[in-house]
């Protein structure tokens, strides 16, 4: 991989409040201060650039005692582009679409 891969071209980037599960947050955070170099907004617009979806969409379900938050986060605007139409083909929000991201970029993290 050449040294230039690595990093995105320029794009505008989207402010867009979102309800984030306050665990995946947390390790986002922790992720971010510890172990990457890598701020969480761009963890978690990685996460979305990684999600596909598929025609089967597993819907997680949310711990009786898990808080979502609503956060401010920053986008790449063709990641928000992406999120907007998978909202419309399955009929799920762009938070609950983040949150999934973010999940299954989580899981694909720790393993």
């Amino acid at each position: 991989m050449e040294w230039y891969s690595r990093f995105w071209t320029k794009e505008k980037w989207i402010k867009k409040s979102a309800e984030i599960e306050g665990r995946l947050y947390d390790r986002l955070k922790e992720i971010s201060e510890k172990e990457l170099d890598a701020s969480i907004n761009k963890i978690i617009d990685a996460c979305i650039d990684d999600l596909e979806m598929e025609e089967k969409v597993i819907i997680y379900r949310r711990t009786d005692n898990e808080i979502n938050v609503a956060r401010s986060i920053i986008i790449r605007e063709s990641m928000y582009k992406k999120l907007d139409e998978m909202k419309e083909k399955y009929g799920i929000s762009i938070s609950k679409l983040i949150n999934i991201a973010i999940r299954n970029g989580l899981e694909k993290y720790d393993k």
